[in-house]
């Protein structure tokens, strides 16, 4: 599930960064200008050069929202949840509509559970959902929905986070939503043993990946495939699933979905006893990530190495 997460994480943000994209006109244009360099920043993964911008932008109008919820990003992509906290509670306080509280409550609770303050973080999307329902605001209801689901799942909480991915779900509006809340359901029903359901959800999120995803999702979404194949000893399906990643990765050149499907097999071998054929995999996977410069694949694939040593 984690590289779900990480696509609808990206698809979240761009939202948010459209929904407060429309700067205040009446603190000049350099302000404008450093905001605008603070939220490409944070998109490039920059956090402290956004919090130099933001900083920059603040020295004009200490009050601008904007910079605000910008400055609170970059602090929570620099781990500092203080921070990142005070400046999104400050943007909060700044919001003059419904949409633009839920921005920042969500914000709020994306800095808790990055903390793993996993209490606070539901309080704070609770917040948001609340707001978000009284607006009926279907679309933001189902992605608050989610990342209760989130919390809940990360600690532990695997039937209440199961039931919110499945509420979730009942207000997906298309097939790329449709997709990403049956890939969370049947990651939760994988980690809870039902396999069959893990199983029937994560087709339901292949086939609406192969009519409306892009190929990283159904990459991803074939490869999430096999891993509950995998968990469900399933092992000619698992490595049936994966190889049309590796068939996609190879017809399209990219080797970092190629190594990422050899990572994938492996554990797959493993699990089936093949330990021999699933080194030999794991090192030709670790091979392309050093020359890509895929360091968090890579590290996992370390780990993989390990464990079966």
């Amino acid at each position: 599930m984690q590289f779900r997460h990480i696509f609808a994480r990206h698809i979240f943000t761009g939202a948010l960064l459209i929904i407060f994209s429309n700067i205040a006109q009446a603190d000049g244009s350099d302000a404008a200008s450093n905001i605008k360099a603070c939220k490409q920043a944070i998109s490039e993964g920059d956090a402290s050069k956004a919090l130099s911008y933001a900083e920059q932008a603040l020295k004009q109008n200490k009050n601008n929202r904007d910079a605000l919820l910008c400055k609170g990003r970059a602090h929570d992509g620099l781990g500092q949840l203080n921070e990142a906290v005070a400046a999104l509670q400050a943007a909060e306080k700044l919001s003059a509509t419904p949409m633009d509280h839920m921005v920042a409550l969500t914000l709020i609770g994306n800095a808790q559970k990055n903390a793993k303050l996993y209490p606070e973080a539901l309080d704070s999307y609770r917040q948001s959902l609340s707001i978000t329902q009284a607006a009926k605001d279907k679309g933001f209801e189902r992605i608050n929905l989610n990342q209760i689901g989130d919390v809940l799942v990360e600690s532990n909480q695997l039937d209440a986070g199961l039931e919110s991915y499945l509420a979730g779900n009942k207000l997906s509006a298309n097939d790329n939503e449709r997709a990403d809340n049956y890939a969370r359901i049947a990651a939760v029903y994988s980690r809870l043993g039902k396999h069959d359901l893990a199983i029937e959800n994560q087709i339901k999120a292949v086939l609406a990946d192969e009519r409306a995803g892009d190929q990283d999702h159904q990459a991803n979404a074939y490869l999430e495939m096999g891993r509950i194949y995998t968990a469900a000893a399933q092992y000619d399906k698992a490595e049936k699933a994966i190889n049309k990643t590796t068939k996609m990765s190879k017809e399209q050149g990219s080797a970092f979905w190629e190594a990422k499907s050899y990572y994938y097999l492996a554990l797959a071998k493993a699990a089936n006893g093949q330990s021999p054929a699933a080194k030999t995999l794991l090192a030709d996977a670790q091979h392309i990530c050093e020359q890509i410069g895929a360091q968090e694949l890579n590290n996992q694939i370390k780990q993989a190495l390990a464990n079966l040593k």
